[in-house]
């Protein structure tokens, strides 16, 4: 059976860093709404950097590329179903990723985790004490974040456009907010 439209002919990267932008223009304009969405890339993207540690990326052996997965599946389940801790853990992971990739650039080894374990608690903090806002900036971070991955500049130019992206990604988000329940009838 022949499907109506053709499906590009795309190698792995080529395909990684489509998804990359798709997944990352989403969240960065609809991170608030695609809540679902943004909780499966934290965890796959988390699962991923610690993977890819721990189970270095070979050819024999996808186990690299198979957990994270996984993770981001069991993080999408999750999140619809536990929905206030899972956001409690999804602001600790967010910041973890965010921390680690924004002073990667600027510190040596072993001190990048010093970057990954602030934000983690940078991240809880958050979506403990302001929820919608943090949902928000987070979502929009890390957005701009993939959205940025595949670009090849200085540090100061990544850090000045993912600032950028960020006011722009939440001024959109916050735009569109929900009218409250009551409004509505």
């Amino acid at each position: 059976m022949d499907l109506p439209f053709k499906i590009p002919d795309l190698n792995p990267a080529q395909w990684n860093l489509v998804t990359g932008i798709l997944v990352g223009l989403s969240l960065l304009l609809f991170g608030r709404r695609l809540y679902w969405l943004m909780f499966a890339t934290v965890w796959f993207l988390v699962a991923m950097l610690v993977t890819t540690v721990f189970l270095p990326p070979t050819q024999e052996s996808q186990w690299w590329l198979v957990v994270p997965f996984i993770a981001g599946i069991a993080g999408a389940i999750l999140s619809l179903f536990v929905h206030k801790t899972a956001l409690r853990f999804f602001g600790a992971l967010a910041g973890a990723y965010v921390g680690y990739h924004l002073l990667q650039p600027y510190v040596v080894d072993p001190w990048p985790w010093v970057g990954l374990g602030v934000g983690v608690l940078v991240g809880f903090l958050m979506v403990m004490m302001v929820f919608n806002g943090a949902l928000i900036l987070l979502s929009s971070l890390l957005g701009a974040m993939l959205l940025l991955e595949p670009m090849s500049a200085s540090p100061e130019v990544r850090m000045a456009v993912t600032a950028g992206l960020v006011i722009v990604g939440c001024a959109i988000q916050t735009r569109s907010r929900p009218k409250d329940k009551k409004e509505k009838d």
